[in-house]
């Protein structure tokens, strides 16, 4: 085989590689019109030194996306920046609704240092799974949630936390939620 032959071969995979990742969208909060990519529901959401800043005295959340989306993997930093009276959160939402008023919630609660998975349907939230875990209060920490089919998984800093399986939303876009505190997100890739 030629020189030539592996530079193909080497072309070919990279081009393989690209297309993967064609359908992939990160969010580095560099400039501020990617604000405009997100819907706040509730609270405050804006571009704050250079990551994406979340805040409100009860539930503040933003969405994104598509609505039709079904399966899929959201990594992100995240960071909780100013507790309130009581809660200390982040969450990362999936399958939601173009209202807010559905989704998934996987939340990170350090004032009671669990993780806990939520269902929010039409409004009434449904607590799911809590898991007592050690959650960072103040330096960033790595997110990841995968939703496939009814099967969704949460990860903290790269270790599986907890697993739930539910029918009850099949699509959705993604997206963040705090709820009586302030929390950032950064690097948000779908």
């Amino acid at each position: 085989m030629g020189k030539h032959h592996f530079v193909r071969i080497g072309s070919v995979l990279v081009l393989f590689a690209l297309a993967i990742r064609c359908d992939a969208l990160l969010w580095d909060f560099n400039k501020k019109a990617q604000e405009n990519d997100w819907k706040v529901i509730s609270g405050t959401g804006e571009i704050d030194k250079g990551a994406y800043k979340i805040s409100h005295n009860a539930e503040g959340l933003v969405i994104a996306g598509e609505s039709n989306w079904t399966d899929y993997t959201i990594t992100c930093k995240a960071r909780l920046t100013k507790a309130g009276d009581t809660f200390n959160n982040i969450a990362i939402c999936v399958r939601a609704s173009d209202d807010g008023q559905s989704e998934y919630i996987f939340m990170l609660e350090g004032s009671r240092q669990q993780a806990e998975w939520w269902s929010k349907i039409g409004g009434k939230y449904t607590e799911i799974k809590a898991v007592p875990m050690e959650i960072d209060t103040k330096d960033w920490f790595q997110l990841k949630i995968i939703a496939r089919g009814n099967t969704f998984e949460g990860y903290y800093d790269g270790l599986f936390v907890a697993e739930i399986k539910d029918k009850g939303l099949r699509i959705g876009k993604v997206g963040a939620r705090v709820y009586g505190s302030t929390a950032h997100i950064d690097d948000f890739d779908v």
